[in-house]
């Protein structure tokens, strides 16, 4: 009996090592499944990711070149703008210096015309005066000739008077 009792744990321990090698055959099979699984899965999230990292790069580099175009969009805008105010001023001062030379030369003109109605004023006031001074002349003249007339009509009274000439005759006798 001490034979069989031997034979019973040996029967066992090789059963044991069976199933427990073909249960780590399956553990390996379904481990090694598992990491393919993993690895199948990283490598897919991998390629997700590498995906998504191109996409979000395009879309940087596209929103980029979109924003770089806004930015040239807006400073040829600005220059474009400032070009314009810049005509806008030239021919504003170009307007205002033609207009300005115009209205110095205008004011030059009445300038010489209030130089010319001076002159003309000083010769008119200058012929006035001397007109004036001709009438008070002939005035004068006029009174001292009425004065001598006056003068000459008292001479020429008083030598009649003193002469026999003029004086009356007698009275005619009376007639009988």
């Amino acid at each position: 009996m001490n034979k069989y009792y031997a034979i019973i744990p040996i029967a066992l321990l090789l059963g044991f090592v069976f199933v427990y090698r073909s249960a780590v055959q399956e553990m390996d099979a379904k481990d090694a499944r598992l990491r393919a699984q993993v690895a199948a899965a990283k490598a897919a999230d991998d390629a997700h990711r590498a995906e998504l990292e191109r996409k979000a790069q395009e879309d940087a580099l596209k929103h980029q070149q979109e924003r770089d175009a806004e930015e040239k969009a807006k400073q040829d805008k600005k220059e474009h703008e400032y070009q314009a105010a810049m005509t806008q001023l030239k021919t504003e001062a170009d307007n205002y210096s033609a207009e300005a030379d115009k209205l110095g030369k205008e004011a030059n003109d009445l300038e010489n015309a209030l130089t010319q109605a001076r002159l003309l004023k000083d010769h008119t006031n200058s012929e006035a005066f001397e007109l004036s001074k001709q009438v008070e002349l002939a005035k004068i003249n006029r009174r001292t000739a009425e004065i001598e007339i006056q003068r000459m009509v008292e001479m020429v009274g008083s030598k009649a008077a003193s002469s026999s000439m003029t004086a009356m005759p007698p009275p005619p006798p009376p007639l009988k």
